[in-house]
C-alpha cells in the first residue's frame, strides 16, 4: 500500500510542492509520499507551536500526565502496524523494528511521564554559609523550573521512530511544544507518529512536524526562533546546524556519530561475548551510533574468539521480509551508503587489512545489502580505524595490557558508547572509568538508549549534551532563580549613601561570615543592623 501522509502546513492541493517518494531500500519498491514542507513555511510552524504550547504549559501537570498516557497507550496497542511502517521505510527486520525502535521510544517515554511531578518541584537553594544570615534577614532563594517554549527535533533515518518520539514525550512532559523535522528518507513514520498522538488527545498543533531535505527545511529550522535543537546525525551535519543556531544564541544538543570500542579481557566468557559482539556491530546493518567499530581482544584469546565471532557472523541472514523472524540483518539505506562501504573495505585492505567475513555487496538481493564485514587490523594507525564507519563493518585488534587496551579505546575523536567484558566486575568497572564515553557498560553492549531514565550522549566529534533521564530534562527547562525577601530592613548596608560605617559595616559582616571572626560579635551585629534600618 503507498502512503501518502501530509503535514500540517500543506494543503491536499499538493500544486506545485515538492514531492518526496519514499522506497523500501531492502525491496526498492515504493512505500509511499510526503509533501515537502517550503522553508519560508517554517517560521509559521513555530508560531503555530508556540500558540499550542502557551496553553499546554499552564494546564494542570495531572492533566498533562493523562494525555501523554493515552498517547503511550495508543503506541503500544498499534505497536506493530507502527514497527511495519519503520521496516518498510528502512528495511530492517521486523524483530529490530519493534526491539529498538517501538519499544526504546516507549521505554524512555514512561521515564519521562513518570518524572513529570518530580521535574517541576520547587527546590529551595543551600546559600552555604549565608544560610543562616539570610534566614534572619528573612530571605531565601529558590530554583522553580520552567518549559524553554518551542524545541526544535532534527533527527535521522536510522530510527525513526525511537528518536523523534522519544524526545518529542521527553519535550512535551517537560512542558514544551516541538517541531520535529525527521529525514527526508523516511519521513512517513514521524507523520504518521504525530497522527497517533493528535488522535490520542494530544492538542493540535502542539508536535509540528516540518519534511524536506536538510539543506533547506532542516537548515531553516536550526535558523528559526525555537528555543533549543536537538539535533542527531551525522558529525559534520552537526557542525553546521550549530553554525546556524549560534546566528541567535540558540542552544543545542548535538548527539552525533560514534566508534564504539568492545574490549574483550581474557577472562570473558567468550560464547556470550561474542554474540554480543555479533549483535552490538550489526544492529541495523551498523547503521548505528552506538554500534561497536572496533574490537580490542586480550592477545592470549585472540584465535578463540575471533573463531567464536566468525562463526556468530556467518550465521546472520541478511534479507527483507516482514513475515520472517529469522532474518537479522536488513540492508544500507542508500546505494551511496553500499558504495562507502566498499570504498572503506577497500582501503583498509591497501593499509594492510584482512578479510575474516564479508567485505562485499551482498549477491542474490535486489536492494542495498552489504555483507556484515568483520576485519582484522595489524595497526591502530588505519582509516577504517580513525574514520566514522556508518555501516556492518567492525575491526578487531590485538592488545597485551589493560594500560594498552585503554590508550587504544580512547585513541579517538568519538566517545559515545563502549563496554568492557571480563568475569572479574571490579576491574571491569575499574577499566570502565579510564574509557572517554559518554556510556560504558560492562559485559553489555548498545542497548541503554532504551533505558529512559540514563543519559545519553557523548563528547568530542560525538557531540554535547544529553537527552534521557534528569540530565537530559534539565536541557528541556528554565531554573529560574527566585529570589524572596520579606522586607524586614528599609536598607542594605552595600545602599547609598556610602558612609565610613558603611565600610565598617561591610568588614564586619564579612570577616563574621566567611572568617568565622567572633570578637565584638554584638558590636558587629548591631553596626549591621544599625545601618539596615536607616
Amino acid at each position: 500500500m503507498v502512503r501518502v501522509i501530509y503535514p500540517h502546513a500543506v494543503s491536499r492541493d499538493m500544486g506545485s510542492r515538492p514531492i518526496i517518494n519514499v522506497h523500501n531500500p531492502a525491496t526498492l519498491e515504493k512505500v509511499g509520499q510526503a509533501v515537502s514542507t517550503l522553508p519560508e513555511e517554517v517560521p509559521g510552524l513555530v508560531e503555530k507551536a508556540r500558540q499550542a504550547q502557551s496553553d499546554w504549559a499552564i494546564r494542570p501537570l495531572a492533566e498533562r500526565t493523562k494525555i501523554l498516557r493515552q498517547v503511550q497507550s495508543a503506541l503500544v496497542d498499534r505497536a506493530d502496524e507502527m514497527a511495519e511502517l519503520v521496516s518498510q521505510e528502512t528495511g530492517k527486520p521486523f524483530m529490530e523494528s519493534l526491539a529498538t525502535d517501538i519499544m526504546n521510544a516507549i521505554s524512555v517515554a514512561d521515564f519521562a511521564i513518570g518524572r513529570v511531578e518530580h521535574l517541576f518541584r520547587e527546590s529551595k537553594v543551600d546559600l552555604g554559609k549565608l544560610s543562616s544570615p539570610m534566614r534572619l534577614l528573612g530571605r531565601s532563594s529558590y530554583l522553580v523550573p520552567r518549559p524553554l517554549g518551542v524545541i526544535g527535533l532534527i533527527t535521522p533515518w536510522n530510527y525513526p521512530l525511537a528518536i523523534p518520539y522519544s524526545q518529542a514525550m521527553m519535550c512535551l512532559a517537560a512542558g514544551n511544544a516541538v517541531l520535529i523535522k525527521p529525514s527526508s528518507t523516511t519521513p512517513l513514520t514521524a507523520l504518521r507518529m504525530r497522527e497517533l498522538m493528535e488522535e490520542s488527545g494530544s492538542p493540535p498543533m502542539l508536535v509540528q512536524v516540518a519534511i524536506g531535505a536538510g539543506t533547506e527545511v532542516g537548515e531553516a529550522v536550526a535558523s528559526s526562533t525555537v528555543d533549543r535543537i536537538i539535533f542527531t546525525g551525522h558529525t559534520e551535519v552537526g557542525r553546521r546546524i550549530m553554525t546556524l543556531a549560534s546566528q541567535r544564541l540558540t542552544p543545542i544538543t548535538l548527539e552525533l556519530g560514534g566508534k564504539d570500542a568492545f574490549i574483550v579481557m581474557k577472562d570473558a566468557d567468550l560464547n556470550r561475548t561474542a554474540k554480543a559482539a555479533c549483535w552490538g556491530s550489526f544492529v541495523n546493518c551498523g547503521q548505528t551510533c552506538a554500534a561497536i567499530k572496533r574490537i580490542y581482544v586480550h592477545r592470549s584469546i585472540l584465535d578463540k574468539f575471533t573463531a567464536l565471532l566468525v562463526k556468530e557472523v556467518r550465521s546472520l541472514r541478511q534479507g527483507y521480509d516482514i513475515n520472517d523472524p529469522t532474518i537479522s540483518v536488513g540492508p544500507m539505506i542508500s546505494e551511496r551508503a553500499v558504495l562507502d562501504m566498499e570504498v572503506q573495505v577497500s582501503r583498509a585492505m591497501e593499509q594492510g587489512a584482512k578479510v575474516l567475513v564479508g567485505g562485499k555487496r551482498t549477491e542474490g538481493l535486489p536492494g542495498h545489502f552489504f555483507e556484515p564485514t568483520l576485519l582484522s587490523i595489524p595497526t591502530q594507525n588505519m582509516d577504517i580505524v580513525r574514520q566514522e564507519t556508518f555501516g556492518p563493518i567492525v575491526a578487531i585488534m590485538t592488545f597485551d595490557t589493560e594500560e594498552e587496551a585503554v590508550r587504544m579505546a580512547n585513541d579517538s575523536a568519538f566517545a559515545l558508547n563502549g563496554s568492557v567484558w571480563t568475569a572479574d566486575l571490579e576491574q571491569g568497572r575499574r577499566l570502565a572509568t579510564t574509557l572517554k564515553a559518554g556510556t560504558v557498560m560492562v559485559n553489555n553492549v548498545a542497548y541503554t538508549y532504551g533505558l529512559g531514565a540514563t543519559p545519553w550522549g557523548g563528547r568530542g566529534e560525538s557531540g554535547f549534551g544529553r537527552t534521557h533521564g534528569d540530565m537530559g530534562f534539565e536541557e528541556l527547562v528554565e531554573r529560574q532563580h527566585l529570589h524572596v525577601d520579606k522586607g524586614k530592613f528599609s536598607s542594605e548596608i552595600w545602599w547609598p549613601p556610602y558612609e565610613k560605617e558603611n565600610l565598617e559595616a561591610m568588614r564586619d559582616f564579612t570577616g563574621l561570615i566567611f572568617n568565622g571572626k567572633r570578637d565584638r560579635l554584638l558590636h558587629r551585629l548591631l553596626n549591621v543592623r544599625r545601618l539596615m534600618r536607616r
